[in-house]
């Protein structure tokens, strides 16, 4: 499968003070690396939290031939996610502050496997044929009360992902978003606008604004990744 991944991304602060979601992605000939991550609540430096969670997933998650497995894709994840939890805490005590975070991310190589890794309530979802699926589950037990996160009290089991590998088929649409976003509009919604929407960009600025306009109260990002349905000779959402 080719590497031409169509990404696009989009991030609004919305109705809060300040901006605590990050989000961003890297396509190599190995495949794309993309992560979004959500600041929790209002704890101070959680949007620190969540820049140094993505920061190092793009850092540290290469994709190589060698890992092109979905066993080697996920070990690649887990650490990935081992070491964003670990910077987190090593940023926060070099530049003393507190929060927290959640970190998703996913993992397209160009072998045509994919894998998600997921600490948190934001989610990873799959267009596959006109039908959405939702492949993380949050991790919460209310709707503001998390039992994982990265961050001042996100050690040990608190930090443990799931991960979870799929086959990916050509016309594939993953759709990674904050809470701002999922919490706001409807399975149907998300749905819609990813399959109308003439590319990955258009849909996240789509996703992003529609969820402002239908009320969402918090931070709004989503990432959208559309896997082509032939091979083109460019790579396309290259940073």
């Amino acid at each position: 499968m080719s590497s031409s991944f169509d990404v696009g991304s989009c991030s609004e602060k919305g109705l809060r003070d300040y901006q605590q979601d990050a989000v961003g992605h890297h396509v190599s000939s190995g495949g794309l690396v993309a992560a979004v991550a959500d600041g929790v609540g209002s704890h101070e430096g959680s949007d620190k939290s969540a820049q140094a969670a993505v920061a190092t997933v793009l850092r540290v998650a290469v994709l190589e031939a060698s890992a092109s497995s979905a066993t080697g894709l996920g070990q690649v994840a887990r650490a990935a996610v081992a070491e964003a939890a670990s910077e987190v805490v090593r940023d926060q005590v070099a530049r003393h502050y507190n929060g927290s975070t959640t970190l998703t991310m996913v993992l397209l190589a160009a072998s045509g496997v994919a894998v998600v890794a997921h600490v948190g309530d934001s989610r990873v979802y799959l267009l596959r044929a006109g039908r959405l699926t939702q492949l993380t589950q949050d991790h919460r037990i209310e709707r503001h009360v998390l039992v994982r996160y990265l961050g001042a009290f996100g050690l040990g089991e608190d930090a443990e992902p799931d991960v979870l590998a799929t086959t990916v088929f050509p016309g594939d649409v993953f759709l990674l978003s904050t809470d701002g976003v999922h919490d706001t509009l409807s399975h149907a919604q998300l749905a819609a606008v990813l399959e109308d929407a003439a590319s990955a960009q258009v849909a996240a600025e789509a996703l992003v604004q529609s969820a402002l306009a239908s009320g969402s109260r918090d931070n709004c990002t989503a990432l959208v990744a559309r896997v082509p349905t032939s091979s083109p000779e460019t790579v396309r959402g290259a940073p």
